[in-house]
């Protein structure tokens, strides 16, 4: 069935309103957007697929603080389907608090519901990399590792490491690791730790990222804030010096705090 100059101006508000609910809060109108079944797949962004209107509330309100302030949608683009009524493309670009910036690409289903167009299906892709194979912006991959880490997913982990990457740990402790090298010695030695439920990251505060004379690397002074099964609320003060290459981590520097790592453990150095 063609879509109608109705129908496209339906589905082009529909797909700008997700924008103006999600900054306002407005989760509750959340049925005004999606399909009661809809499948919202994150998984890009390490966040994995959500089923369901339900499931996406809970994601949003377990993210928090950490959700961008301003989600920014342009460039859509309307296709009719055969099986289906309309696939729609679009692009966003999300603020976060502490200034930094991402774009995403939204691949969508839309289907008529009996309140109107709604959204069945969602597939949101991470802009990580401009074409040409040049470097990703820093920034935008220092945010993907701290959401990982927040949502402890492994998923996440493994796409924001580049498959040789270095991770180093400069002020460490017997029997604590020096150097970690290849995702898949960083991402099992921090998925160990998660497993261990030591500490619960739920949000990062930025003091200050600084540019260096390689585009491609910043440096980062940061606080963790998170939770302890041993000591309760903790802020761990931390320095990294991230070097990104096509939009992976390919070399981390992590000054990680010990004795105030070993304080909110609850053990002595």
């Amino acid at each position: 069935m063609a879509l109608t100059q109705h129908d496209r101006t339906d589905i082009h508000d529909l797909i700008n309103l997700h924008g103006h609910l999600v900054d306002a809060g407005e989760l509750d109108r959340a049925d005004e957007l999606f399909a009661p079944d809809v499948t919202y797949d994150v998984t890009d962004l390490g966040f994995g697929s959500l089923r369901g209107i339900a499931a996406i509330r809970e994601a949003a309100r377990v993210l928090g603080a950490a959700n961008p302030v301003g989600h920014h949608v342009t460039n859509i683009v309307i296709t009719p389907l055969d099986d289906r009524p309309a696939r729609v493309r679009s692009k966003g670009i999300g603020v976060n608090a502490d200034g930094t910036v991402g774009s995403v690409v939204y691949d969508d289903v839309v289907t008529r519901q009996p309140g109107g167009w709604r959204i069945s299906h969602r597939k949101v892709t991470a802009r990580q990399a401009a074409p040409g194979g040049r470097d990703a912006d820093p920034r935008g991959v220092l945010d993907r590792w701290r959401r990982a880490a927040v949502n402890q997913s492994v998923d996440g982990m493994r796409r924001v490491y580049a498959a040789d990457a270095v991770h180093e740990f400069p002020f460490t402790r017997p029997g604590l690791p020096s150097r970690l090298e290849g995702r898949d010695e960083i991402v099992g030695w921090i998925a160990a730790g998660w497993r261990a439920n030591a500490l619960e990251y739920q949000r990062y505060r930025t003091l200050a990222v600084h540019d260096t004379a390689d585009p491609r690397t910043i440096v980062v002074e940061q606080e963790v804030l998170g939770t302890s099964a041993t000591t309760g609320e903790f802020v761990l003060p931390n320095v990294v010096v991230l070097t990104a290459i096509d939009g992976r981590i390919a070399h981390l520097r992590d000054y990680v705090d010990i004795p105030a790592a070993a304080a909110a453990l609850g053990r002595d150095i």
